[in-house]
């Protein structure tokens, strides 16, 4: 299959300034040689505890980290993000067409009718309507919002979307229809998913491949089945005895 992302021995760092009391600049180490591949159309879980480095994985890809070493090759236009909290990535100063049109009005090649077409259209995809084009995120419940941080992602036609725990902070019931709305995205858009979550249940549901990471350091990866079938690092089978 055709790779759109290839991580090839990542190691990133991050430097704690000196103390109160004079004490020195520390360089410490987050990731840990890390390598995978993400192809189209495909979703890839990324899995493990709280600190085991899922988010500066993130954060490097997208770009937001220098200080790495190894290799972070993109086939494809930068990766878009959606969010656990939209709220919090949703300005709220602006109505939801606003917010829509932004990264359209980023690229700079459609008109302000194509735009304002162009997120109808979306609002139509994610189920919402023209009807919430006016309003603005705090008249939207978390669902609501959560579909429109996924809008602000897909609207401007990214291959590769990275979703960071998208459904943790939503009831049971709208975490099913979110989850949905994904795979429906990604079928229409052939997009492709590095989906963060800490819930293996959810990973199972919609994942094709997992990585497995502690300490900074993918202990694991394999196709969802096999590696819920037949897990080979003590990590992952303590991850999934969790999860049961």
């Amino acid at each position: 299959m055709e790779p759109i992302l290839e991580v090839r021995n990542l190691n990133s760092y991050y430097t704690e300034g000196r103390s109160l009391f004079g004490g020195m600049e520390q360089r410490r180490q987050v990731l840990r040689d890390v390598s995978f591949d993400i192809h189209r159309g495909e979703i890839v879980g990324l899995v493990g505890e709280s600190g085991s480095g899922k988010t500066t994985l993130s954060r490097a890809i997208l770009g937001l980290i220098s200080d790495y070493d190894g290799q972070i090759i993109h086939h494809s236009d930068r990766p878009q993000m959606v969010f656990q909290d939209p709220f919090s990535s949703l300005n709220p100063a602006h109505c939801i067409g606003w917010i829509l049109e932004e990264p359209l009005r980023v690229q700079g090649k459609l008109s302000a009718a194509q735009r304002r077409q162009a997120v109808l259209e979306i609002l139509e995809q994610v189920g919402l309507g023209a009807e919430y084009y006016g309003r603005r995120p705090r008249e939207l419940s978390g669902g609501q919002r959560q579909r429109v941080s996924i809008a602000s992602a897909v609207i401007s036609r990214p291959a590769l979307v990275i979703a960071d725990e998208p459904v943790s902070a939503l009831d049971v019931t709208i975490q099913a229809q979110i989850l949905q709305l994904l795979v429906d995205l990604r079928k229409r858009y052939e997009l492709s998913y590095l989906f963060i979550s800490h819930d293996l249940n959810v990973v199972y549901q919609v994942c094709n491949r997992v990585l497995v990471m502690q300490h900074g350091e993918i202990v694991e990866q394999n196709t969802v089945e096999e590696l819920f079938r037949n897990p080979q690092h003590p990590y992952t089978r303590q991850l999934l005895a969790a999860a049961d």
